[in-house]
């Protein structure tokens, strides 16, 4: 009896000193429905994995990048948080980020199940550092109403720059005489709108790049691209941007019905659904020229190297990229980036424009030789700003990108 005594009490001193480990999971700050889906996902690993290892969402305002940076120098990053596939490379380079190919071997995680494209997207000097939490593709939302008052047929899979501008002026509205335009055709974001840009380019057969890496922004089907955009506000006067209209974002300006078209993501289905539930609208892929093109955003769940507790990150990880990811991509409506989840889709009326677009769609990375944009990004959204808000024209902001854009990608 003493020594069944002696064997419980030595269990219990055992069981007593490996304590419920936790594990911190920092993301950018996102709109209200993804924080939910989020949480929700949380919760339902920690029912599971009770008693072993509790996962704490701490979300980072502000600046994410900048903030990731210095707790990263700090030691004091979260032990699993989000990278961005536009800006993921210069973290990878650093060195701070946990290499994942013996995690995933040791927890036996089937790499098989995601698309390789996005799996791809986050591998340098051919090892893995992220995986991939879901992805998204742009497409057109349209409003029914707004097309049914003024008598025009939905946008369909066949429509051109074209239709999408005549349409818009059609849609684009003074609806009580007093001289302002209450109802616009479209919102597009005039701040930061590089990567909205780039699908016109590659419509009108331009490039971002040359095979140099040199900037290809000069190429005339390039300009053309970016003129087409611009031009839907500037000439054609049929698009404003969302905080003109008194919206925080794209989904904001839809939503009030301040819009009638905007070219977003799937991320907009949940926002929508939580927000503006009697906004009847539909979904179809973006407009063409030359060729069908669209931009595809992933972002995956990475490990710093200063974790303390890697191994326990990582099955949180698997989880969030597996169980986790079906809760989210259903409550939030973005893609999931298993192909065992996204069967079906492509047949759905609201998702399946965005599962078309994969097909031809492109990745949302620019490769340059030091492996970092941000630089020549943010140089290039002041001048596409400037020249939207008449501040400057095409020709000189394009003169300007190219003497300069090898300063910024060195």
């Amino acid at each position: 009896m003493r020594k069944l005594s002696l064997v419980l009490v030595v269990l219990l001193v055992v069981v007593m000193s490996f304590p419920e480990v936790v594990v911190r999971l920092g993301g950018w700050v996102s709109s209200p429905s993804e924080t939910q889906a989020l949480e929700e996902v949380v919760k339902t690993f920690n029912e599971e994995y009770a008693g072993k290892i509790k996962l704490v969402y701490e979300p980072i305002p502000g600046d994410y990048k900048v903030k990731l940076t210095a707790m990263l120098s700090a030691g004091t990053a979260p032990d699993i948080f989000y990278l961005d596939t536009s800006w993921a490379e210069e973290f990878f380079r650093k060195g701070v980020i946990q290499p994942l190919d013996l995690l995933i071997r040791k927890h036996g995680l089937d790499l098989s199940d995601f698309y390789p494209s996005l799996l791809d997207a986050f591998k340098y000097d051919g090892r893995i550092y992220g995986l991939p939490k879901d992805f998204s593709t742009l497409a057109l939302f349209y409003n029914k109403r707004m097309f049914d008052e003024v008598g025009l047929e939905y946008p369909n899979e066949n429509w051109t720059w074209v239709d999408l501008v005549y349409a818009a002026s059609k849609l684009t509205r003074d609806l009580d005489g007093d001289g302002q335009i209450d109802v616009w055709g479209l919102s597009l974001y005039r701040d930061g709108a590089f990567n909205r840009v780039i699908p016109f380019i590659v419509q009108a057969e331009g490039k971002v790049v040359n095979d140099d890496l040199t900037t290809a922004l000069d190429n005339p089907n390039s300009v053309e691209g970016i003129r087409f955009y611009l031009d839907l506000h500037r000439k054609y006067k049929v698009a404003a941007a969302p905080q003109d209209v008194g919206a925080g974002w794209l989904g904001d300006a839809f939503g009030k019905e301040k819009a009638a078209m905007v070219m977003s993501g799937p991320w907009m289905l949940g926002f929508m659904r939580d927000n503006f539930p009697n906004v009847d609208f539909g979904v179809v892929e973006l407009p063409k020229y030359k060729q069908r093109a669209t931009m595809v955003y992933t972002v995956c769940y990475s490990i710093p190297k200063t974790s303390e507790h890697k191994d326990e990150a990582f099955i949180a990880l698997k989880y969030l990229v597996t169980k986790g990811m079906e809760i989210f991509t259903e409550k939030l409506g973005v893609l999931p980036s298993r192909i065992s989840l996204a069967k079906g889709l492509i047949s759905d009326p609201i998702k399946g424009p965005f599962m078309k677009g994969v097909e031809y769609a492109i990745p949302w990375r620019i490769p340059t030789p030091s492996g970092i944009f941000s630089k020549a990004e943010n140089e290039i959204n002041t001048r596409i700003s400037k020249v939207w808000m008449g501040e400057m024209s095409l020709e000189v902001a394009i003169e300007e990108i190219v003497a300069n854009y090898d300063s910024w990608v060195r």
